[in-house]
Order: C-alpha cells, then structure tokens, then sequence
C-alpha cells in the first residue's frame, strides 16, 4: 500500500534532481574563431590599415591600433612610445610605405609580423626626397575582441635586401 507513492516520490526527486544538474551544467570552453589563418588575414588587414593611417597623418586611427603601453625601437636604436608614434603621425612629412615579404606567425594571444618595409619621404629639415629600408618585427596582442600593436623594432637594411 505505501510502496506505489514511495515510487512515485522517488521518481519525482530523481527527475527533478535530473532537471537541476542538467541546468547546472556549464558550458565547455567554446572553440576559438581565432585559427592560424584568420589571425594572418587580421594581422595583414591592420598592418596595412596602419600603414595607411600613418601616411595620412590619421592620428586618432593610429591611437586606437596601437596598445597604451607599447614600446618601439627604431632604426637608429631609441626607444619610442605611443606618444612619440603620435607626434610623428601628426607632422607634415609626407611618407608612404610599401611593404613586402610579409609573414605572421600566430602565438597564443599574440602575433609577430615581419616585412621588409621601403619608406619613400621627404627629410623635412632638408627637402630632399629619401628611401628608407628596414626590416620589421611588430607584435600584436589580442586584448579582449581588439588586436593592439604592443612593439616593434625596425632595422636598416640596403635596399633590395
């Protein structure tokens, strides 16, 4: 007699005990959009985006690329910052870049991306019109959704080198 409601409220405490942990659960770690080749599509699109900004004095567009806390090394070996990026993004000498023998190799938050890089300008203290060619290493970090230039370091080489 008393053996049909105690299976009935077994049943009942082992479906809703069922229910609760099949809510509990948690999700795994989703699977990363970020493969080798997405990352080297998105590290090619902002060099050159940047590239871009920077040859158009698009100060604002280069502040937003590049991390608050970078670091760069120039041909000459100074050491520069975000500020010092922006105070030459912001002045009139005319420059555009063409870069070549571009390669990204992916790490795990972070990219490192090398080019020879030809830079054709003006000296502005001069006028007369140059040719810069470096080597390039840049780093790239992925800080939440946002790819920001962390550092880089350029390196003076003979051109056709």
């Amino acid at each position: 007699m008393f053996r049909a409601p105690f299976r009935l409220i077994a049943v009942a405490v082992l479906t809703a005990t069922a229910l609760c942990l099949h809510a509990s659960r948690t999700a795994g770690p989703k699977p990363s959009l970020d493969t080798p080749q997405t990352v080297t599509a998105t590290i090619l699109r902002l060099e050159k985006t940047l590239d871009e900004a920077e040859s158009h004095h698009r100060v604002a567009k280069v502040a937003d690329m590049i991390a608050d806390d970078y670091r760069g090394i120039t041909v000459g070996g100074t050491i520069i910052t975000k500020r010092d990026v922006l105070a030459a993004v912001g002045g009139t000498g005319e420059v555009s870049s063409e870069s070549s023998d571009r390669q990204v190799r992916m790490l795990d938050n972070a990219a490192v991306y090398t080019a020879l890089v030809l830079d054709h300008g003006t000296d502005p203290k001069t006028q007369n019109p140059y040719t810069l060619a470096t080597r390039v290493m840049d780093v790239w970090q992925k800080r939440g959704r946002d790819w920001k230039l962390v550092n880089d370091q350029a390196t003076g080489v003979a051109p056709g080198n």
